[in-house]
């Protein structure tokens, strides 16, 4: 691995960070102050925040198969997502604007880190 970390995948991690604080969140939001989220709901969501720091944080330091399953991950979710935004599943306005800029911040961030020269910092040095 290069030492310098390229500018298009400190950009990617933030985004996807920021996907996640939203992910995290959403729930509380939605519930409104009174409402707590059921506890296999929390339990879910921790255990998918863990993972996903997990990658996220292996990506920052240029691992390649981080970076694939980042992108497998977010391809294996997103007909479950499409779905639920197309049932009303989200379950409010809040809801479907945070899913649809989470589904931005994903893009985006995978964008940055396949199809622009942060690419390169994870191809095998020779």
């Amino acid at each position: 691995m290069q030492n310098r970390k390229p500018v298009q995948v400190r950009i990617a991690v933030g985004l996807f960070y920021l996907s996640l604080a939203l992910s995290l969140v959403k729930p509380f939001i939605e519930l409104g102050p009174t409402l707590r989220p059921p506890v296999s709901l929390v339990l879910t969501v921790s255990i998918a925040a863990l993972v996903t720091v997990f990658l996220i944080e292996f990506i920052s330091i240029g691992r390649n198969w981080a970076r694939i399953a980042y992108l497998v991950l977010t391809l294996l979710s997103l007909p479950f997502t499409v779905y639920a935004l197309a049932r009303g599943l989200t379950g409010s306005y809040i809801g479907t604007g945070s899913v649809i800029v989470q589904l931005l911040l994903h893009a985006v961030g995978l964008y940055l880190l396949f199809a622009t020269s942060g690419k390169r910092w994870f191809a095998p040095r020779r």
